[in-house]
């Protein structure tokens, strides 16, 4: 990429290498060229824009830029309050320092080019660690003062209002337009309290209770429409008013050894996956500290097909020349063209430490490569000696603007 964009600067500014160039006054097509080069980066893309004013208005809206390559969120440095991403575009880690208004915030998980903090004060904000925007969002532990939270739960206390996890988030589009923004939430308050929650852009602007009876595990937005995915593997269709539409019973059997289900969209294409993990653990004798460790076993995808005018889950058995990025708060489809490293039906899956569902033990379960043609884990290009120790959650972040 950075001979490219040598060789185009090359033919048309440095005719004269005596005579020193006004960068503010390059021609309009070779701005524009260089502008098409680095549209697959999406940092590189942001610094050219950052220059001026002439350079910002050569490059095309950034919102219109074609989905990137996922960043693998690594670790979030405290000390220095910087996020250290993995890019497979240039197989480099970049950091990013968070603004101070974010200093004393937990990384939950990412959202459409969001980061999903949970603030010291237990508030949650939405990030864009590009452009530095900060959205601060409606105290979530309100829910539990929903009347039928407290007839079932009688023993709620503030710390415990305070204490919950945000599993996943879906939005409907851009919380910057501000317009027709609708989010659609699952948080775990205890282990047995599992929350659905909806929030609309309007005066009243809070949370508003949707479910509180089922373990869900993933949700995503396609094209105004909402659908969800509970620890049984079932999926729940809302449409843009979030009124339940449909109910598509589990593809399989539920094994007790894999991840949370996940959803993702591929081409307007719903994808339901569950990463299946071998029943024993590696487990480092010498440092009984250490969490056990599972590999995966298999992958299994399934698509959302209508048949006979039915929804009904089908058991696919390839990804058509594309690859996945799989793992916890958000997955992602690219073609397979856009990564050439990546071999064909490649799934990267990123590490996560979370309870498996036979027990309460914390464990760690492994990144890679998984070929879902013929069943072989790779590692991650990303170097795991140096993050591993460090006990994070991998979080898969699309860079936007």
């Amino acid at each position: 990429m950075k001979k490219a964009v040598d060789d185009a600067f090359s033919r048309n500014c440095l005719t004269n290498r005596t005579k020193a160039v006004d960068w503010s006054k390059l021609p309009a097509h070779l701005l524009r060229q260089i502008a098409e080069l680095l549209v697959v980066d999406v940092a590189d893309y942001v610094h050219f824009r950052a220059v001026c004013t002439t350079w910002r208005s050569a490059a095309v809206d950034p919102r219109r830029r074609p989905p990137q390559l996922p960043w693998l969120l690594l670790h979030h440095d405290r000390n220095t309050n910087r996020l250290y991403f993995f890019s497979f575009s240039d197989a480099k880690t970049h950091s990013i320092r968070l603004p101070d208004r974010a200093c004393d915030c937990h990384i939950c998980l990412s959202c459409d080019g969001w980061l999903v903090l949970k603030k010291a004060s237990s508030r949650i904000c939405l990030l864009n660690p590009l452009s530095r925007t900060l959205l601060e969002l409606p105290p979530v532990f309100n829910l539990l003062r929903a009347p039928q939270l407290r007839r079932s739960y009688q023993d709620i206390t503030s710390d415990i209002m305070k204490r919950y996890n945000v599993r996943a988030i879906a939005m409907s589009s851009n919380p910057r337009a501000r317009q027709h923004w609708t989010i659609l939430a699952i948080f775990r308050f205890m282990p047995d309290l599992p929350v659905l929650a909806s929030l609309r852009l309007s005066d009243r602007y809070s949370w508003t209770l949707i479910d509180h009876s089922t373990m869900y595990d993933d949700v995503i937005c396609i094209k105004e429409t909402f659908y969800t995915v509970n620890e049984a593997g079932q999926v729940a269709v809302f449409n843009s008013r979030l009124e339940k539409m449909a109910m598509v019973g589990s593809p399989t059997r539920t094994s007790i050894f894999f991840r949370s289900w996940r959803l993702v969209e591929s081409s307007g294409e719903l994808l339901v996956l569950r990463n299946v993990v071998h029943s024993n653990p590696t487990v480092d004798k010498k440092n009984p500290n250490q969490h056990p460790v599972y590999s995966t076993d298999r992958v299994e995808i399934f698509r959302l097909k209508s048949i006979a005018g039915k929804l009904c889950l089908v058991t696919a058995k390839c990804l058509d020349d594309q690859i996945l990025f799989v793992g916890f708060g958000r997955s992602f489809v690219r073609p397979a063209t856009s990564y050439p490293p990546a071999r064909r039906n490649s799934i990267f899956l990123a590490e996560e430490y979370d309870f498996m569902r036979n027990d309460n033990l914390l464990c760690r379960i492994e990144s890679g490569e998984y070929n879902f043609g013929d069943e072989i884990m790779e590692p991650l290009p990303y170097d795991r000696v140096e993050y591993e120790s460090m006990g994070y959650t991998s979080i898969w972040h699309s860079p936007s603007l």
